[in-house]
């Protein structure tokens, strides 16, 4: 099963995207903050982080910083899921190495066919994408 991190301070939102996830046959893993996600990045193989940029503690652009800065986690894709929708602000997500920017409110559909654009290009888990 694919395992993808969900960092999102907004419980609703995570439950919402952890249930997606789950009914698509993938593995979540949610934190609350940017801290705990740094944690979790630095212990978990993962397959595909969905983070949220505006966070209480460390943002979404400083966990992105961390993750592209180490080799054993500079090719993990990353999606980012924010408010933060000004064309500026899906600038700076993308220039900075995001492999997608997702606006809220977003749709579940879009957001489980980028993960698993994410999922075709790096498949750590070896499952193959589902078509169709």
């Amino acid at each position: 099963k694919p395992r993808i991190l969900i960092v999102e301070d907004h419980p609703l939102i995570a439950e919402l995207v952890e249930t997606r996830l789950r009914i698509e046959g993938m593995q979540a893993i949610k934190c609350t903050s940017g801290r705990e996600a740094l944690e979790v990045v630095g212990r978990e193989l993962l397959d595909v982080v969905i983070l949220d940029i505006m966070m209480p503690d460390v943002d979404g652009y400083e966990v992105l910083r961390h993750i592209r800065s180490r080799s054993t986690t500079a090719t993990l894709p990353v999606i980012f899921l924010t408010a933060k929708s000004t064309p500026a602000d899906i600038e700076k997500g993308l220039a900075m190495g995001a492999n997608y920017y997702i606006t809220k409110p977003f749709s579940g559909l879009d957001l489980v066919r980028k993960v698993r654009l994410c999922l075709g290009e790096h498949a750590v888990s070896s499952q193959p994408p589902v078509v169709g």
